[in-house]
């Protein structure tokens, strides 16, 4: 039987490592949360720590499991718990993904998650370095691949938004389709309706991103309209 001097070594030399992995955890994964959060997605900051930490603990479950039954002479598998995460974080993933209309959203932030949860078991698994590696490296492709897209591929996608004006007259719909018309703007799919003295447009169309901005600016130039936002 070990002394209690041995025991308490024997903890303190067992939470340490421990420690580090989730003081990683948190950084690692509060890093990408962090740029998720700026960008006003679901997943932000909290989100992200949680799922690092949640895949980082379970690893290091099945590690410590395996390793504690080595000893008594039973060989179980260290990868056994950890291998669930991967089905386990797809269905977190799929929950991120939502259909509006003609088009799907949250494919990036189901992606964000995925590779989260892999640093997080990268840090249980006990390569912290190589997990902060791949956390810049996720975070470089959020960041400046995104640039890089606007800038030299004009990243044409389908574009949402919902536009409030008092139109009482009738006339400040014209000027609309004339903006539309000024940008080059299709509609994919539209909905409108009153609610109460305004009415509510709800429109959908594709554009790159100069464009797009560029339409949004215009119809802030025209008087009666309350309100432009993306959804």
């Amino acid at each position: 039987m070990n002394s209690p001097s041995q025991q308490i070594y024997g903890f303190f030399t067992l939470a340490l490592p421990i420690g580090i992995k989730v003081v990683m955890a948190i950084v690692c994964g509060g890093l990408i949360g962090i740029e998720r959060e700026l960008k006003n997605k679901p997943a932000g900051v909290k989100t992200q720590i949680l799922i690092c930490l949640g895949a980082t603990l379970y690893t290091i479950i099945s590690l410590l499991i395996a390793q504690s039954f080595s000893e008594t002479g039973y060989h179980g598998d260290p990868a056994r718990i950890a291998a669930q995460i991967v089905p386990g974080i797809g269905f977190i993933g799929a929950g991120a993904i939502m259909q509006s209309r003609a088009s799907i959203i949250g494919l990036t932030t189901a992606a964000t998650i995925w590779i989260v949860a892999a640093i997080g078991m990268c840090i249980g698994s006990g390569y912290p370095v190589v997990a902060f590696v791949f956390t810049t490296t996720v975070l470089f492709t959020l960041l400046a691949i995104n640039k890089i897209e606007n800038k030299f591929l004009g990243r044409g996608g389908t574009r949402a938004l919902e536009i409030i004006f008092d139109d009482q007259d009738g006339s400040l719909r014209a000027q609309i389709n004339q903006v539309m018309s000024n940008n080059e703007i299709a509609l994919d799919d539209f909905d409108i309706a009153r609610s109460g003295e305004m009415y509510v447009l709800r429109m959908q169309h594709t554009s790159t991103v100069a464009v797009h901005k560029r339409f949004i600016l215009d119809l802030w130039g025209i008087k009666g309209i309350r309100e432009v936002k993306q959804i």
